[in-house]
């Protein structure tokens, strides 16, 4: 794991905010890419989809040299993120 963290505040403690707020630009992000495939589906084909998409593993991915914390932190939201734009997408099956 790298000293430097992208996450840290200034006395080195980390920033739950600052996580919370990359994953959700992260998502979001993410999202407007993913969309314009998804757009194009049946929604119960996009939902399908975006259910197979391993968001954990993205985060996982991204942040790559960050602590485990900072991990579980992110991969908790983006789980949450992807979870409530599920149950979005359901209400218009």
């Amino acid at each position: 794991m790298n000293s430097f963290s992208r996450f840290k505040a200034e006395y080195g403690q980390m920033d739950e905010e600052l996580i919370l707020n990359w994953t959700e630009a992260f998502f979001f992000n993410l999202m407007n890419v993913l969309n314009s495939f998804l757009s194009h589906l049946d929604i119960g084909e996009a939902v399908c989809r975006l259910r197979a998409i391993p968001f954990d593993e993205l985060v996982t991915e991204q942040l790559e040299g960050e602590s485990e914390e900072t991990i579980r932190i992110a991969v908790a939201r983006i789980n949450e993120l992807r979870e409530m734009e599920l149950e979005f997408m359901d209400a218009y099956r």
